[in-house]
Protein backbone atom coordinates (compact mmCIF):
# COMPACT_ATOMS: atom_id res chain seq x y z
CA UNK A 1 0.00 0.00 0.00
CA UNK A 2 2.33 2.57 -1.22
CA UNK A 3 2.11 5.34 -3.29
CA UNK A 4 5.07 7.24 -4.53
CA UNK A 5 5.20 10.29 -7.73
CA UNK A 6 7.13 12.92 -8.54
CA UNK A 7 5.88 13.34 -11.88
CA UNK A 8 5.31 16.14 -14.15
CA UNK A 9 1.76 16.80 -15.72
CA UNK A 10 0.96 17.70 -19.44
CA UNK A 11 0.67 21.59 -17.98
CA UNK A 12 4.29 21.63 -16.76
CA UNK A 13 3.21 21.22 -13.25
CA UNK A 14 4.47 19.07 -10.84
CA UNK A 15 2.14 16.25 -9.35
CA UNK A 16 2.64 14.81 -5.70
CA UNK A 17 1.30 11.60 -4.14
CA UNK A 18 -2.09 11.83 -2.41
CA UNK A 19 -1.87 13.77 0.71
CA UNK A 20 1.31 15.94 -0.24
CA UNK A 21 0.61 19.57 -1.81
CA UNK A 22 2.76 22.25 -3.15
CA UNK A 23 1.58 26.08 -2.56
CA UNK A 24 2.50 29.56 -2.22
CA UNK A 25 3.26 30.33 2.02
CA UNK A 26 4.59 33.24 3.83
CA UNK A 27 6.28 36.08 1.75
CA UNK A 28 5.53 34.03 -1.39
CA UNK A 29 7.71 31.37 -0.30
CA UNK A 30 6.96 27.73 -1.66
CA UNK A 31 5.09 25.59 1.29
CA UNK A 32 4.22 21.80 1.09
CA UNK A 33 1.52 20.64 2.93
CA UNK A 34 1.18 16.91 4.23
CA UNK A 35 -2.33 15.73 5.33
CA UNK A 36 -2.77 12.61 6.83
CA UNK A 37 -6.53 10.94 6.53
CA UNK A 38 -6.42 10.74 10.65
CA UNK A 39 -6.87 14.49 10.56
CA UNK A 40 -2.78 15.67 11.43
CA UNK A 41 -0.98 17.90 9.37
CA UNK A 42 2.19 19.60 8.78
CA UNK A 43 3.93 22.31 6.48
CA UNK A 44 7.62 22.74 5.54
CA UNK A 45 8.77 25.61 3.56
CA UNK A 46 11.26 24.80 1.13
CA UNK A 47 13.38 27.69 1.62
CA UNK A 48 15.97 25.92 4.89
CA UNK A 49 13.65 22.59 4.23
CA UNK A 50 12.16 23.93 7.42
CA UNK A 51 9.08 22.02 9.46
CA UNK A 52 7.16 25.43 10.82
CA UNK A 53 3.54 23.61 11.41
CA UNK A 54 2.81 19.92 13.04
CA UNK A 55 -0.80 20.03 14.43
CA UNK A 56 -2.29 16.52 15.79
CA UNK A 57 -6.09 15.54 15.13
CA UNK A 58 -7.27 18.11 18.28
CA UNK A 59 -5.61 20.87 16.17
CA UNK A 60 -2.92 21.79 18.49
CA UNK A 61 -0.11 22.52 16.49
CA UNK A 62 2.78 21.52 18.71
CA UNK A 63 5.73 23.59 16.94
CA UNK A 64 6.55 27.25 17.43
CA UNK A 65 7.23 30.06 15.54
CA UNK A 66 9.04 33.15 16.37
CA UNK A 67 6.03 36.08 15.96
CA UNK A 68 8.95 38.21 14.10
CA UNK A 69 10.00 35.23 12.15
CA UNK A 70 10.99 36.89 8.55
CA UNK A 71 9.73 34.86 5.31
CA UNK A 72 11.97 36.88 2.54
CA UNK A 73 14.08 33.86 1.59
CA UNK A 74 17.46 36.10 3.09
CA UNK A 75 17.11 34.91 6.23
CA UNK A 76 16.67 31.70 7.98
CA UNK A 77 12.98 31.02 9.01
CA UNK A 78 13.01 31.48 13.42
CA UNK A 79 10.84 28.47 14.17
CA UNK A 80 9.67 25.10 13.66
CA UNK A 81 12.39 22.79 12.88
CA UNK A 82 15.48 24.39 11.25
CA UNK A 83 18.20 22.73 9.89
CA UNK A 84 21.95 23.10 11.88
CA UNK A 85 24.54 21.85 8.93
CA UNK A 86 27.20 21.22 8.18
CA UNK A 87 28.03 23.20 11.37
CA UNK A 88 26.22 23.70 14.88
CA UNK A 89 26.29 27.19 16.40
CA UNK A 90 29.38 29.56 15.75
CA UNK A 91 32.57 28.71 13.83
CA UNK A 92 34.21 28.93 10.66
CA UNK A 93 31.04 29.47 9.08
CA UNK A 94 27.98 31.67 9.40
CA UNK A 95 25.85 30.35 12.62
CA UNK A 96 24.17 27.20 11.91
CA UNK A 97 25.86 26.78 8.90
CA UNK A 98 24.20 27.08 5.44
CA UNK A 99 21.21 24.57 5.33
CA UNK A 100 19.12 26.73 7.06
CA UNK A 101 19.17 29.20 4.62
CA UNK A 102 19.13 28.51 1.13
CA UNK A 103 16.49 26.13 -1.13
CA UNK A 104 16.07 22.64 -1.02
CA UNK A 105 13.99 20.80 -3.83
CA UNK A 106 11.56 18.38 -3.54
CA UNK A 107 12.74 14.46 -4.74
CA UNK A 108 10.35 12.11 -3.86
CA UNK A 109 6.87 11.81 -2.45
CA UNK A 110 4.71 8.75 -1.31
CA UNK A 111 2.14 7.44 0.91
CA UNK A 112 2.71 4.26 3.14
CA UNK A 113 0.29 3.15 4.88
CA UNK A 114 -1.80 6.46 4.54
CA UNK A 115 0.76 7.95 5.82
CA UNK A 116 2.11 11.18 3.61
CA UNK A 117 5.81 11.14 2.96
CA UNK A 118 8.32 13.97 1.36
CA UNK A 119 12.11 13.61 0.99
CA UNK A 120 13.75 17.23 0.56
CA UNK A 121 17.55 17.34 -0.78
CA UNK A 122 19.99 19.61 -1.44
CA UNK A 123 23.71 19.65 -2.93
CA UNK A 124 26.46 21.93 -2.88
CA UNK A 125 26.85 24.79 -5.21
CA UNK A 126 29.19 27.84 -5.28
CA UNK A 127 27.37 29.45 -2.11
CA UNK A 128 28.01 26.31 -0.20
CA UNK A 129 31.78 26.08 -1.15
CA UNK A 130 32.35 29.54 -0.64
CA UNK A 131 32.10 28.59 3.38
CA UNK A 132 32.76 24.73 3.38
CA UNK A 133 34.29 23.15 0.11
CA UNK A 134 33.17 19.66 0.12
CA UNK A 135 30.91 18.11 -2.35
CA UNK A 136 27.71 16.47 -0.78
CA UNK A 137 24.00 15.45 -0.94
CA UNK A 138 21.72 16.08 1.94
CA UNK A 139 18.42 14.33 1.67
CA UNK A 140 15.62 14.90 4.11
CA UNK A 141 12.75 12.67 5.05
CA UNK A 142 9.82 13.59 6.71
CA UNK A 143 7.05 11.51 7.35
CA UNK A 144 3.76 12.40 8.69
CA UNK A 145 2.07 9.96 11.06
CA UNK A 146 -1.51 9.65 13.08
CA UNK A 147 0.04 11.40 15.93
CA UNK A 148 3.20 11.79 15.33
CA UNK A 149 6.22 13.26 12.82
CA UNK A 150 9.22 11.49 11.76
CA UNK A 151 12.45 13.46 10.62
CA UNK A 152 15.58 11.75 9.33
CA UNK A 153 18.65 14.23 8.02
CA UNK A 154 21.38 11.91 5.43
CA UNK A 155 24.42 13.15 4.49
CA UNK A 156 25.89 11.36 2.09
CA UNK A 157 29.97 11.97 0.95
CA UNK A 158 30.03 12.95 -2.80
CA UNK A 159 33.36 14.04 -2.53
CA UNK A 160 36.82 12.43 -3.30
CA UNK A 161 38.13 13.37 -0.05
CA UNK A 162 36.72 13.24 3.42
CA UNK A 163 34.87 15.50 5.50
CA UNK A 164 33.62 16.11 9.01
CA UNK A 165 30.59 18.20 10.17
CA UNK A 166 28.03 18.46 12.96
CA UNK A 167 24.48 18.86 12.63
CA UNK A 168 21.04 19.22 14.35
CA UNK A 169 17.14 19.93 13.94
CA UNK A 170 16.88 22.38 16.04
CA UNK A 171 13.78 21.98 17.19
CA UNK A 172 10.80 24.37 18.56
CA UNK A 173 8.41 23.44 20.80
CA UNK A 174 4.82 25.19 21.60
CA UNK A 175 4.84 25.24 25.27
CA UNK A 176 3.53 27.18 28.32
CA UNK A 177 6.66 28.00 30.49
CA UNK A 178 4.77 28.70 33.40
CA UNK A 179 6.08 25.28 35.74
CA UNK A 180 8.53 24.00 33.05
CA UNK A 181 11.89 23.13 34.17
CA UNK A 182 14.58 21.06 32.59
CA UNK A 183 16.84 18.04 34.69
CA UNK A 184 20.08 15.77 34.55
CA UNK A 185 22.51 18.56 33.14
CA UNK A 186 24.42 19.24 36.40
CA UNK A 187 27.75 19.91 35.07
CA UNK A 188 27.40 20.20 31.52
CA UNK A 189 29.68 23.23 30.02
CA UNK A 190 27.34 26.07 29.15
CA UNK A 191 27.66 29.49 27.36
CA UNK A 192 25.33 32.05 28.37
CA UNK A 193 23.91 34.31 25.91
CA UNK A 194 22.28 37.10 27.39
CA UNK A 195 24.93 39.66 27.86
CA UNK A 196 26.62 39.22 24.15
CA UNK A 197 25.34 37.00 22.12
CA UNK A 198 28.73 36.79 19.84
CA UNK A 199 30.64 36.46 22.86
CA UNK A 200 29.10 34.36 25.21
CA UNK A 201 30.14 33.29 28.77
CA UNK A 202 31.57 30.01 29.25
CA UNK A 203 30.29 28.10 32.25
CA UNK A 204 28.87 24.83 34.12
CA UNK A 205 25.65 24.04 34.60
CA UNK A 206 25.20 23.48 38.72
CA UNK A 207 21.98 22.94 39.83
CA UNK A 208 21.78 20.28 37.28
CA UNK A 209 18.20 21.76 36.88
CA UNK A 210 16.15 24.79 36.20
CA UNK A 211 12.77 26.70 34.65
CA UNK A 212 12.85 27.21 31.48
CA UNK A 213 12.84 30.68 30.87
CA UNK A 214 16.67 30.54 32.55
CA UNK A 215 17.99 27.48 30.65
CA UNK A 216 16.71 29.24 27.50
CA UNK A 217 19.51 31.78 28.04
CA UNK A 218 22.18 28.98 27.58
CA UNK A 219 23.57 26.95 24.81
CA UNK A 220 24.19 23.72 25.65
CA UNK A 221 26.75 22.56 22.78
CA UNK A 222 26.29 18.82 21.89
CA UNK A 223 28.02 17.32 18.59
CA UNK A 224 26.87 15.08 16.07
CA UNK A 225 30.03 13.08 14.10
Amino acid sequence: RRFGVVAMASAGQKVYAPGVAVSEGNGGLPKISLKSPHGSEAEIYLFGACVTSWKVPNGKDLLFVRPDAVFNGQKPISGGIPHCFPQFGPGPMQQHGFARNVNWSITDSEVTEGDPTVTLELKDDSYSRSMWDFSFQALYKVVLHSTSLSTTLKIINTDDKPFSFTSALHTYFSASIAGVSVKGLKGSKTLNKDPDPKNPLEGKEERGRGDLSRICGLCLPWRTE
